[in-house]
């Protein structure tokens, strides 16, 4: 990872320049920095969590959007004519290209993008806007679960995009038990609307699942961490008749015993990126409620102090929560 020089882009009809503000570094950026991101595509500009400010606006773009605007950006592509795009469930594009894994994204001073993919965020800072694209991955994928007031819900992972599935569960009415690994990020996730926590390094998930849930298992299972033990810990805990929401994919192969996906008749879910709806519902959620944002946040640094942060985060994967690189 290096600091390089880059002339500042012009944007064209339709496009907008925005000044960067923050950006954050998500759990994908930390895979590409090691090595085992299989999506992207390098040499690669990082960065799709996105607080920045509109600086210039070319023509044929609506007047609502305006210079000064404190906004966020749907950093996905989507083509408009596969059969996802078509279906209207663009953020799963077969074409898609996402800031900072198959094209350069936004680790930079400035960046054009197109009007269409601009989120005004008006009422939060800029810091707080670039938490605004991971919490809604978590979001979406608590719409893709169906998830209601009358289910239990097990999230397994409480990283940013863990907790905003925790928090839209939540919302939603759904009892809401979170599973990890790090007692200071269970404590953020019960704090946010988790109902009950289970750290699997200390407890038995199984046994204390079974208590919570007087033995039936958890009507739906979000998994937020995208490895093998935990995609197979979905599948064992679920209970009969859930749903099994997959939004972190494993880096290696995942051997299942198929015979529950029949005897359970589970449905199995898939959750990839987020729609503008779920991108709207955060930004409400973080207007209407007046939690401490910045236990969000792990740590701000510059440009210059991005390789020794994330060598950090390497070192001590569990202990990060989000950085935030400040280009103000």
């Amino acid at each position: 990872m290096e600091v390089i020089q880059a002339s500042v882009p012009e944007p064209l009809f339709g496009e907008v320049l925005l000044k960067i503000n923050y950006v954050g570094f998500c759990g994908s950026d930390l895979n590409t920095f090691i090595g085992c991101n299989p999506m992207v595509k390098m040499p690669v500009i990082p960065g799709h969590e996105i607080g920045a400010t509109v600086e210039h606006i070319a023509s044929g773009v609506p007047e609502s959007i305006k210079k000064e605007m404190i906004v966020t950006v749907n950093p996905y592509t989507n083509c408009g004519y596969c059969s996802s795009c078509r279906a209207g469930r663009i953020n799963a594009c077969a074409n898609n290209e996402t800031f900072g894994v198959q094209r350069s994204g936004a680790m930079c001073d400035y960046i054009v993008v197109p009007w269409q993919k601009i989120i005004p965020t008006l009422g939060l800072s800029p810091h707080h806007s670039a938490l605004v694209e991971p919490m809604s991955v978590g979001f979406h994928a608590v719409s893709r679960g169906k998830v209601t007031d009358n289910d239990t819900v097990m999230v397994i992972g409480c990283g940013m995009i863990g907790i905003g599935a925790i928090v839209r569960a939540s919302l939603r009415g759904a009892t809401v038990i979170a599973v990890d690994l790090d007692d200071d990020k269970l404590s953020l996730a019960k704090e946010l609307g988790a109902s009950y926590t289970i750290n699997t390094n200390t407890e038995n998930l199984h046994s204390k699942l079974m208590d919570i849930t007087e033995g039936f298992g958890s009507d739906v299972v979000i998994e937020a961490v995208g490895c093998p033990e935990t995609y197979r810990c979905a599948i064992d805990e679920v209970a009969f008749a859930g749903r099994v929401v997959f939004i972190g994919y494993s880096k290696r192969e995942v051997n299942f015993q198929t015979k529950l996906f029949v005897q359970k008749e589970l449905d199995i879910l898939g959750s990839r990126n987020a729609l503008p709806d779920d991108f709207r519902a955060v930004i409400k959620y973080f207007k209407l409620n007046k939690f401490d944002k910045e236990r969000l946040i792990s740590e701000i640094v510059l440009p210059s102090e991005a390789f020794e942060a994330m060598c950090r985060w390497a070192a001590a994967p569990a202990k990060i929560f989000r950085i935030l690189v400040d280009f103000n």
